[in-house]
């Protein structure tokens, strides 16, 4: 039983990178009815591990292996969490609630989790953030029903408050 549940989630895991990497529209519109919050959070926590420990390999760390695996982790699931809350309070302060938090967390997840597995190397950061942010435009698209416009509305607000969010958070630890 618990052998077909890790190959069920393992289909439904390939299914969606491929989705995502060769029909990103469709796949936003199937969004709703195929995923649950726990396929999500399997899908992030699958793309979270990869990318924490590919990111391993791009240099020596002051601190052991172990802890930076850790923050590698924290780091690409806080962002995704991050990110989703502003665009879901952007989305319900400048529309009103139209679509439930866990459909936007699910794009988002899906969105950035396809990413981190390019995105752990520094140099392809100018590739991964603009299609990044290009699959959430597409998401709030087919999958919540925005209108172009409504979906640009929704990024151009809430990227500029992540930023400035980030930026003060390295202004202040760092």
């Amino acid at each position: 039983m618990m052998l077909e549940s890790t190959l069920k989630s393992w289909r439904f895991y390939s299914y969606s990178l491929i989705q995502l990497l060769i029909e990103p529209g469709l796949f936003f519109k199937e969004l709703a009815e195929k995923t649950t919050l726990r396929r999500t959070l399997g899908f992030m926590v699958i793309c979270c591990g990869f990318f924490a420990g590919a990111s391993l390999l791009t240099g020596a760390y002051s601190k052991p292996v172990w802890i930076m695996a850790i923050i590698f982790f924290v780091n690409a699931a806080g962002m995704i969490i991050i990110s989703s809350l502003l665009g879901y309070t952007a989305m319900v302060l400048i529309f009103g609630k139209r679509s439930a938090f866990s459909i936007i967390f699910s794009l988002y997840a899906f969105s950035s989790g396809v990413t981190l597995f390019m995105s752990w190397l520094p140099f392809l950061l100018w590739f991964t953030e603009p299609w990044k942010w290009w699959l959430i435009y597409t998401g709030f698209k087919n999958t919540c029903g925005f209108t172009w416009k409504q979906a640009v509305v929704i990024l151009l607000v809430s990227m500029p408050v992540q930023f400035f969010l980030i930026y003060s958070a390295i202004i202040a630890f760092v």
